[in-house]
């Protein structure tokens, strides 16, 4: 039996594993991670698809697995049942950025660049002056939620779990596996190793906001307000290279003060949750395949801000790097 180790039990990791197993159900799949939901860094995080923070990551490519996470989210979304939010999202300027409209804009709902009527209007609601901006429709999940719902999947369609910390690409607990699937988020720092992952310090709040039913973004100062089914995320920081991840009394007043500047009403509403994580910064995100010491690498890491924006895409293309490695080995095509 072919046996595939998928390695980080994240948004990405815990759909690579789901989409080879569901593929080739007579594979042996296992899924090895230290930290499994809702203790990986995606689970805290907004959960707002939106491309972010993902370096330079080619547009077509954001446009194309980003393109097909937004779809699967509409999918999540009309079947019911997973907390997935359909909102309309401002992201606005207080400085003209000079930005070209992106490739992505093709793939979501209702793109517009914001005229000047609707900025003046927006900056009278959110007190602040705004030069420029744009506007679409666009999902949101709550991470651990969606994580748990691919893990469930990934165990019903007869994938395998082990609870190990894997500290290199030789390491013994991927003994015995034709392919490795590496999808270890800020840890590829040290397991690959690639010194040019690093983190991205997040830090935000969770509150009660019902009354609250789209996602506003000020680009200048970094705030964002981000509801959900159960709470609205108030954010947040994007502080590279930063290894702290405990809360900061100086970003807990930027946080808060800014949010509450922009919505008086938030001044009111209950705290219920501090997050803080460490996002995978790269200069972009690293998927491709690479054949090593007779094993085949798929590498799927790097994705910053952006995990919860491209892992269904993502997932597609690692399947794919699969599927073409298969038909160009016989080992493991007479195993079939």
């Amino acid at each position: 039996m072919v046996k595939i180790a998928v390695i980080g039990a994240g948004i990405n990791g815990v759909t690579c594993a789901l989409k080879i197993k569901e593929k080739y159900k007579e594979f042996d799949v296992v899924l090895i991670s230290k930290d499994f939901s809702p203790n990986t860094t995606g689970d805290g995080s907004g959960g707002l698809w939106y491309p972010y923070l993902c370096g330079n990551t080619p547009e077509h490519l954001l446009t194309k697995w980003g393109g097909e996470t937004y779809e699967f989210l509409h999918k999540l979304w009309i079947e019911g049942g997973h907390n997935v939010s359909l909102v309309p999202v401002y992201a606005l300027y207080r400085q003209d950025p000079q930005e070209t409209r992106p490739g992505w804009a093709s793939v979501v709902c209702g793109y517009q660049d914001l005229d000047r009527s609707r900025l003046e209007y927006l900056s009278r609601l959110y007190a602040m002056e705004y030069v420029s901006g744009h506007t679409f429709t666009t999902y949101v999940v709550q991470p651990p939620r969606i994580i748990s719902y691919l893990y469930k999947r990934f165990i019903s369609a007869g994938g395998r779990v082990i609870s190990a910390s894997v500290t290199s690409l030789q390491d013994s607990s991927l003994a015995g596996c034709a392919v490795v699937v590496n999808c270890t988020g800020l840890g590829a720092r040290t397991v690959v190793p690639d010194e040019g992952v690093f983190p991205v310090r997040g830090q935000v709040f969770k509150a009660i906001v019902p009354w609250l039913n789209e996602v506003v973004i000020d680009q200048d100062s970094c705030h964002y307000i981000i509801p959900n089914a159960e709470t609205c995320v108030l954010g947040g920081t994007h502080q590279n290279h930063d290894y702290n991840t405990k809360e900061d009394k100086n970003d807990t007043d930027h946080i808060l003060n800014g949010c509450r500047s922009m919505i008086p009403g938030l001044k009111h509403a209950k705290i219920v949750d501090t997050w803080v994580g460490l996002r995978p910064g790269r200069d972009a995100v690293r998927l491709e395949a690479e054949e090593k010491d007779g094993r085949l690498y798929i590498h799927n890491y790097g994705h910053g801000g952006s995990g919860l924006t491209l892992f269904w895409g993502c997932g597609t293309q690692v399947l794919q790097l699969l599927k073409q490695h298969i038909k160009n080995t016989e080992p493991i095509k007479s195993k079939l």
